[in-house]
């Protein structure tokens, strides 16, 4: 049996928060993130708390780019791995649009944050975006010795991080037709 397998996955209700102020209760929030996405530690707990103001007006003109994770938690027999990847997004907000790339997936354990397997293949995102929100599509094939076709909703919040234009939202929809969810942080780079 491949790490990958969704044998045992909870599913917890997702709620988005889309408007400011308000609490975002995602399950990033539960992910415990490795090191090399440290810098997304205090956007979801802000976010998770309330504690970010939407992103100005200023802020979402033209277009920009932003990096950081995506994550899908409760995977494998025991609910205990991640499969966690690099996010790169374009948020064109004159044109209303959100596109970009999930990949660099890893599976890791929850309670060490060791590497359980490493995968290949990404995911395309494809969206729009709506006041200061967004919403899209992450699809494509990951492997980690076997294909798995994914098939993601990404619904989401821009903020105001630190002075930066940031995005932090939920991610639920399936993997080999079994329900994931998990969430997604990214700030701009």
């Amino acid at each position: 049996m491949k790490l990958f397998t969704l044998a045992a996955l909870s599913a917890a209700s997702l709620s988005l928060a889309a408007c400011g102020g308000s609490a975002v209760d995602g399950d990033m929030s539960d992910t415990d993130l490795p090191t090399k996405y440290d810098n997304l530690e205090g956007l979801v707990a802000g976010a998770e708390a309330g504690n970010l103001d939407p992103a100005s007006e200023a802020m979402m003109a033209g277009t920009a780019t932003l990096s950081g994770a995506l994550a899908v938690t409760d995977l494998g027999d025991s609910g205990e791995l991640e499969a966690i990847g690099d996010l790169s997004l374009t948020a064109n907000f004159t044109g209303g649009t959100v596109t970009g790339t999930a990949d660099n997936f890893a599976i890791y354990d929850v309670h060490t944050q060791d590497v359980e397997v490493e995968m290949t293949g990404s995911l395309s995102v494809d969206g729009t975006i709506s006041g200061t929100g967004m919403t899209a599509d992450a699809a494509g094939t990951l492997n980690d010795g076997e294909d798995h076709m994914v098939d993601l909703t990404m619904a989401g919040t821009f903020y105001e991080y630190e002075g930066e234009l940031a995005v932090y939202g939920d991610i639920e929809g399936t993997i080999d037709d079994e329900y994931a969810e998990g969430g997604y942080a990214a700030i701009a780079d």
